[in-house]
């Protein structure tokens, strides 16, 4: 990740609060008006809505139904109309009670607009499971967040099951209230929300200090398997060891992890992809069918930044403890890898040899079958499981666009793919690959990653951006030429973009298209992307076959991206990989452009968190617990498995992210394998149930398929 968040309308982040029980807000929260009131129902405002008072925990509350015709459906309550105070001063949380009554999910947003800001307000989003209820914490002040942190720790004054909301940096006056609104964002479907309570509050105390224990664990709650002792890792590294070592390898599994019990296709050596049974597969080099369940990020360089917040943490080691190796970086970016301090502790001195043994007999026994991207050379080398390769493509990049992510700045870039030094680039990282260019143990070369193909609010291509370039830029001379080769005078070309250009000397300097602009020349400003994305992955594919000619070229991992970019990629990828969070692989248009243009895809990246064990954020897609956790991951690749353009998934990623952040403040419980090198047993489990089945799985959806 992905260094990717939420959706481009939201500027700031969620934080979910699971604390142990804690006392209430130290004074009441005062309702701000009576969602019950019939008298007011009215008065609301609607946009793509349906309103009616109902009774929820034997109260009057208000059943809101978003609906999917529009882009935001919407309820709106302004102090005017509905009559309450427009001056919020004194006053530190906006606290709003929901209820999901359905069967799925309802990721919601709150929005507040005030007399600060005129063109969005201060907003952030939430998902509330389905038959659950939580409170929404929204700051009114300057929100009190640690920067450097997605998720944050529990407040002092938390309630079980809040969940915080950033106050993110939109200029925000609480004298002067204009409207505060909930959305749901592109829904698909009419979905239901009950609010219960709309109150201000007092700001929230901070969290309590230091809430970080010696093994960079939460120290704020308990948990099943939480550490209590170093001599607790060695019992837990002895006991894992010998249960690996009566786990053999899955019984219809080839040495690859190809499907040994299935038809024997030609065994070029190699892998390659092909069309078998009306489906897209991997074939493995022995001519076996294969199918990728991968992990990613297999290293143990997990370190979180230290400096400024040492208050944070109960123990850091002080100078000439052994420990003291994992300190890195200098000054404010001074960090410490708790992980690999415990796997000193876990496997002694030789712990770097110890952690790639274990993690791919690990892999291996859960019947995962792909080491996939960010993970360490060390793991290929033992040539347990087939690998892929990331390269990052480098070279001259431009901004596409610019947000904050955990009260950090965040800058979106692209490469000029124009530029002769993005292909010379390209020549020397995959030239430097050669050692590896005939191991048949190489599933496939990634290059680049989340591209931002088309980002922000609104929306803007990387047509559009390279636009707004100095005439110099490589990708700006292309597009002018481009340009004046298909208008005939500045006057066409303002007819097309809507901008004011005098001569084509003014058209070579930046330009700054404004939303009604990107707008009106989408179909033009498409076909610039369009020569972009041709132009990137024709330099792409090319280097990839001088270098590494036997390998597979999987393409760049799309998360945003537009049909321009898709139809390129079919063109020039062995495999389109996209990285899909989503609670299924169908519920992003991966599918439907497969479909379509008739091209296999790799999942490059998705996974499901959980915040009740002493994790803060549960990721980019949240479950209940890690048994909901596991039964989601099931969930998703049985039907990746099932799908004809689908050739693989792989989970982000081995391990949980520090507790404190990452270097981009994320800090999710994403990992199979947790902070104290423990495996979940839930997910780990689930993962070889389901891999035993996998090929019979895959090979009879859909029977009736043609071939």
């Amino acid at each position: 990740m992905p260094f990717s968040a939420f959706a481009p309308i939201l500027r700031v982040h969620l934080f979910v609060l699971a604390a142990p029980a804690l006392a209430a807000m130290a004074e009441s929260p005062v309702p701000l008006f009576d969602v019950g009131n019939r008298a007011l129902a009215a008065k609301y405002q609607l946009s793509d809505c349906v309103a009616s008072i109902v009774t929820s925990d034997g109260a009057p509350a208000l059943s809101v139904t978003f609906g999917a015709r529009a882009s935001y459906p919407n309820i709106r309550f302004e102090p005017g109309r509905v009559g309450f105070p427009s001056d919020w001063t004194g006053r530190g949380t906006l606290a709003i009670a929901l209820f999901n009554p359905g069967e799925k999910p309802v990721e919601v947003g709150l929005r507040i607009d005030s007399r600060a800001a005129t063109d969005r307000g201060r907003q952030a989003k939430a998902e509330i499971p389905p038959r659950k209820g939580a409170r929404l914490l929204m700051p009114l002040d300057g929100g009190g967040a640690i920067v450097g942190m997605i998720g944050q720790p529990p407040k002092a004054t938390a309630r079980p099951g809040d969940i915080a909301l950033e106050a993110g940096t939109t200029p925000f006056d609480p004298k002067g209230i204009k409207s505060l609104q909930l959305f749901v964002g592109k829904p698909k479907a009419r979905q239901a929300l009950i609010l219960q309570r709309i109150e201000l509050g007092e700001a929230a105390a901070g969290p309590r200090v230091p809430f970080v224990d010696r093994f960079g664990q939460f120290n704020g709650a308990d948990w099943p398997g939480k550490l209590k002792s170093e001599a607790d890792l060695v019992a837990r590294r002895d006991v894992e060891r010998e249960a690996l070592a009566k786990m053999s390898p899955l019984a219809d599994r080839d040495e690859f992890g190809g499907w040994a019990a299935g038809p024997k296709l030609e065994a070029s050596g190699h892998f390659r992809v092909q069309r078998h049974g009306g489906k897209w597969w991997f074939v493995d080099p022995e001519g076996r069918l294969f199918w990728s369940s991968g992990i990613t990020g297999v290293r143990f360089n997990n370190a979180t930044r230290v400096a400024g917040r040492e208050k944070f943490f109960e123990w850091l080691p002080p100078e000439g403890d052994p420990l003291a190796r994992f300190f890195g970086g200098r000054g404010a970016g001074r960090a410490f890898d708790f992980y690999a301090a415990n796997l000193v502790r876990r496997y002694g001195a030789d712990f770097e040899s110890a952690f790639f043994d274990v993690a791919t007999r690990r892999l291996v026994a859960w019947g995962v079958n792909t080491i996939a991207n960010w993970s360490d050379e060390r793991s290929w080398a033992l040539r347990r499981v087939p690998y892929t390769v990331p390269v990052n493509a480098g070279g001259p990049t431009f901004v596409v666009t610019e947000r904050l992510k955990a009260g950090k700045p965040w800058v979106r870039t692209f490469p000029d793919p124009f530029d002769p030094r993005f292909a010379a680039g390209l020549d020397a990282k995959l030239s430097a690959l050669a050692h590896i260019k005939d191991d048949p143990w190489l599933l496939g070369v990634f290059i680049d990653n989340e591209l931002p193909w088309t980002e922000g609010a609104p929306p803007r291509g990387v047509g559009a951006a390279a636009l707004d370039l100095p005439p110099t830029a490589a990708v700006k001379v292309a597009l002018l030429k481009a340009l004046r080769s298909s208008h005939s005078s500045p006057d066409a070309i303002n007819a097309a973009f809507g901008t004011r250009f005098a001569s084509w000397d003014d058209a070579a300097g930046p330009w700054k298209l404004d939303a009604p602009q990107l707008k009106s020349a989408e179909s033009a400003l498409a076909a610039l992307d369009a020569m972009i994305a041709e132009q990137y992955f024709r330099t792409c594919r090319g280097a990839v076959r001088r270098h590494l000619p036997g390998a597979l070229y999987l393409g760049c991992r799309f998360h945003v991206y537009n049909r321009e970019a898709i139809r390129a990629a079919k063109k020039y990828c062995d495999v389109v990989s996209f990285n899909i969070y989503a609670y299924s692989p169908s519920e992003k248009l991966a599918d439907e452009f497969a479909a379509e243009m008739d091209f296999p895809v790799v999942i490059g990246e998705f996974h499901f968190g959980a915040t009740d064990r002493g994790m803060f954020h549960p990721g980019l897609r949240k479950t209940e617990d890690q048994v909901d956790r596991a039964s989601k991951y099931v969930a998703y690749l049985t039907e990746a498995a099932s799908a004809p353009w689908c050739v693989g998934a792989h989970w982000f990623q081995y391990l949980d992210q520090p507790l404190t952040g990452r270097g981009d403040g994320e800090n999710y419980n994403i990992g199979f394998v947790n902070a104290t090198d423990d495996a979940y047993p839930e997910l780990s489990g689930a993962a070889r149930k389901l891999h035993a089945a996998l090929y019979t799985t895959r090979a009879k959806a859909g029977q009736s398929a043609q071939p």
